[in-house]
């Protein structure tokens, strides 16, 4: 599945999810995590740049998830 910043912030925090498992979400700050999301493989690269709105929102739903264990699809 191909991302980019208009996709559905439930998508692409699974897909940072899967590639960065590890990673201590509460100590990144949102260049760190607009340079992840970009990284990402499935992630097209865009003229569009987010706003922060949308990084706080896709790291919200992050967190949310990894709670959550992944399974369910929130939309916010």
């Amino acid at each position: 599945m191909q991302l980019s910043w208009d996709s559905d912030q439930a998508a692409i925090a699974r897909a940072l999810m899967t590639a960065y498992p590890e990673v201590d979400r509460l100590s990144l700050s949102l260049s760190q995590l607009h340079h992840m999301i970009a990284s990402l493989s499935c992630f097209a690269a865009s003229q569009r740049q987010p706003d922060e709105k949308r990084l706080r929102s896709v790291l919200w739903t992050w967190m949310r998830l990894s709670d959550e264990g992944g399974a369910h699809d929130i939309r916010s």
